[in-house]
């Protein structure tokens, strides 16, 4: 989970259009001193947002406390661990910074999750296995997974990710061109054709186009609708005007990289 030099040209390019220091202090003021990070400044830690800020430094090449994480996760209540979302954050965070995994969370990794038939359990399994660098479990059933012309831009994500860790053709082009009508004059992406914008959205909407190697019809208003996101606090909130958040900001980094990433590749 090392930064490339890749990754190095992306960031540096990215310093181009904001300034990380402000997202940086952002998280720092969110760090609890015992480890973890929450959502606001002087709440206990939870597991995503000290997922999400673990992704955002990481993300910016900024190295991460190891032994306040280790003592925040070593403090973690497995019973109350229920889901494969948090059972794929929580491997996460273990493996990024090299600490050793306890016996429950290796557990839970072993359960088989596609098994319970959702797009969020199958996701995430997927997930799960290809964190471990192992196979993905068996595909429910396909049916499960189609594209739908009602698809929100968040399941969607999912959905194409999903079909293609399992190696299943779809209409590439009929879905780049339903993303495509999600964006807005702003720049940003609603959840459908003509509805408001919001950086999740967003966000999928990239993630989706990068991954089928295309790319928004108006790059520079994207770009354009993140930053404006951008609070005073350095927090990026879900859209303009709005109060931030530790999962937008993540999202909005990693959107602009992507953005950078197409740019490059153009």
């Amino acid at each position: 989970m090392k930064v490339t030099c890749q990754d190095k040209k992306e960031i540096d390019q990215l310093q181009r259009s904001l300034d990380p220091s402000k997202i940086i202090q952002y998280l720092k003021e969110r760090e609890n001193e015992g480890g973890g990070f929450s959502f606001a400044i002087d709440l206990y830690p939870d597991v995503e947002d000290t997922y999400y800020a673990t992704r955002i430094l990481r993300l910016l090449d900024v190295d991460v406390d190891q032994n306040k994480a280790g003592n925040y996760l070593k403090n973690i209540s497995w019973s109350e661990v229920a889901l494969p979302r948090a059972v794929y954050m929580l491997l996460y965070l273990h493996l990024s910074m090299a600490i050793e995994l306890p016996s429950m969370l290796i557990n839970l990794t072993n359960r088989d999750w596609s098994g319970y038939g959702s797009l969020d359990a199958q996701y995430f399994s997927d997930e799960i296995q290809k964190l471990l660098n192992q196979p993905t479990k068996l595909l429910a059933a396909k049916s499960l997974f189609e594209f739908h012309r009602l698809e929100n831009l968040q399941s969607l994500r999912k959905k194409v990710s999903i079909l293609s860790n399992h190696d299943i053709d779809f209409d590439k082009q009929e879905i780049i061109r339903w993303v495509r009508l999600c964006q807005n004059g702003d720049g940003g992406f609603g959840f459908y054709p003509v509805t408001t914008s919001y950086m999740e959205n967003t966000y999928c909407a990239l993630e989706i186009l990068s991954k089928l190697d295309s790319t928004p019809l108006k790059i520079d208003l994207c770009q354009n609708y993140i930053i404006s996101c951008q609070t005073a606090s350095g927090g990026f909130s879900r859209a303009p005007a709005s109060f931030p958040f530790i999962e937008s900001t993540f999202h909005a980094v990693l959107g602009l990289l992507l953005l950078v990433k197409m740019d490059m590749e153009s």
